[in-house]
């Protein structure tokens, strides 16, 4: 895997990541707290973290196949 196409992978894994939290940090606080807050802090680094994360593991997995 060359090295631009492991940065698109991490980029196209960290949007996901970013969109899924965003959503379920903003249904959380709708349905328990009752107001429509997003914790942006926290989905930007996790974010960051599953999408560099994920995409090594899998370049390590293949590299050992």
């Amino acid at each position: 895997m060359s090295f631009g196409r492991l940065i698109l992978n991490c980029l196209i894994v960290g949007a996901i990541a970013f969109a899924a939290g965003i959503l379920v940090s903003f249904l959380f606080n709708v349905i328990i707290h009752g107001n429509a807050a997003v914790a942006w802090g926290s989905m930007f680094r996790l974010a960051a973290i599953i999408g560099l994360v994920i995409p090594i593991a899998d370049l390590v997995k293949k590299d050992k196949e």
